[in-house]
């Protein structure tokens, strides 16, 4: 006899003590619900130190999860908040969402994928989502792309300044050169933009930037302003780099 519950508890991929109690379809409002439990008396690890404690009460969360051919997938759960004798009341974490997240992990990727391509007002309105919701969850993985980034090979860097919208709307970007990748976009193109260049690039890597950096190119800058970008960036003044 075919068991649907069974069928959704091995696509989410659940392990005990989660099983997933009751699906739920309706065709008329084209969504699917998902209810996923946890076994009666189970212990959770705490979210800080890892060790498991008894559950102290239960928040009920809601996440979007992938569609379920033309409909949209919800799975709701009680999650646990567990008392750590170390660190107090805590929230457990969840397998298929990160903490905060009203996404599941499966639903962000297919955003990350689907940003990759198209515009975010077009990728919000394709997934039936305010982009305010898609540019939280671009602007954490960004973030912790960055923390991962490695420039001590940067040795060429370009500089340059584009309108982010009609108007006066600036945005400073960085290049390196030798790899042809942005390395960092910051608004406006005053002086403080290299000063967060800078700033941004030294927390990237182990050697200052003035021992790293050969040959900067900048277009649209008059000599006074280009003199004043360099030492900025604590280089000399050499003819290599004009």
């Amino acid at each position: 006899m075919f068991n649907n519950v069974l069928l959704f508890t091995k696509a989410l991929g659940l392990q005990d003590p989660w099983r997933i109690d009751k699906v739920e379809l309706d065709a008329d409002k084209g969504r699917l619900d998902l209810y996923i439990s946890r076994k009666r008396g189970s212990r959770h690890p705490c979210p800080e130190c890892g060790v498991k404690c008894s559950v102290h009460d239960t928040v009920k969360r809601t996440w979007r999860h992938l569609n379920f051919f033309q409909y949209r997938a919800y799975i709701h759960c009680d999650v646990p908040r567990v008392n750590c004798k170390a660190h107090g009341v805590k929230q457990v974490v969840v397998p298929w969402s990160r903490p905060s997240s009203g996404f599941t992990m499966l639903f962000e990727a297919l955003i990350i994928e689907l940003a990759k391509a198209m515009p975010v007002n077009t990728l919000a309105n394709l997934v039936g989502e305010h982009d305010a919701r898609i540019w939280r969850v671009i602007k954490h993985y960004v973030e912790e792309a960055r923390k991962e980034e490695d420039f001590s090979n940067v040795v060429n860097v370009g500089i340059d300044e584009t309108s982010s919208r009609r108007g006066h709307n600036y945005v400073s970007v960085f290049v390196d050169l030798d790899e042809f990748r942005v390395i960092y976009a910051t608004e406006g193109k005053d002086a403080s933009t290299v000063d967060s260049f800078k700033e941004d690039f030294e927390a990237h890597g182990e050697i200052p930037i003035k021992w790293r950096i050969s040959a900067v190119t900048c277009r649209q800058l008059s000599l006074r302003e280009w003199k004043k970008t360099l030492l900025k960036l604590t280089l000399p003044l050499t003819s290599s780099m004009l």
